[in-house]
């Protein structure tokens, strides 16, 4: 881990960069449909970055459309904006999922999260 946070004080643009492509891939894979008050920031001291929403998927669910896996009911397609072969799952407890994106931890965390099924039946009812 030393040489981890040494990389990072040396490198804050590919900190910054890390930052940059997950929220671009939540953004274009629509993982955080349904979900609120989305909020980051440096965690562990500037070695990883925190990602909090609430409501909307699990962590689990979210990390998985990061990883590249299309959301049920929607075209394989939507994994094109991935960040699959950056990323790498780490372990996930409780309400959390943890991926490591260029060698930085990345965790993701939901308070009161409902999950994808239950966002989806959401948007079914408001729309029909």
């Amino acid at each position: 881990m030393t040489d981890q946070a040494h990389y990072l004080r040396d490198n804050p643009a590919r900190y910054y960069e890390v930052l940059g492509r997950v929220m671009s891939a939540l953004r274009e894979t629509s993982a955080l449909n349904g979900a609120s008050h989305l909020d980051w920031w440096p965690g562990d001291g500037g070695r990883s970055w925190e990602i909090e929403w609430q409501g909307g998927p699990f962590p689990a669910e979210v990390a998985a459309r990061l990883l590249g896996a299309p959301e049920p009911g929607v075209g394989e397609d939507q994994g094109e904006h991935a960040v699959r072969g950056l990323i790498s799952p780490g372990r996930g407890e409780n309400e959390r999922a943890h991926l490591v994106v260029l060698d930085v931890p990345v965790n993701l965390r939901a308070i009161d999260p409902i999950g994808t099924s239950q966002v989806w039946a959401t948007l079914t009812l408001t729309q029909g």
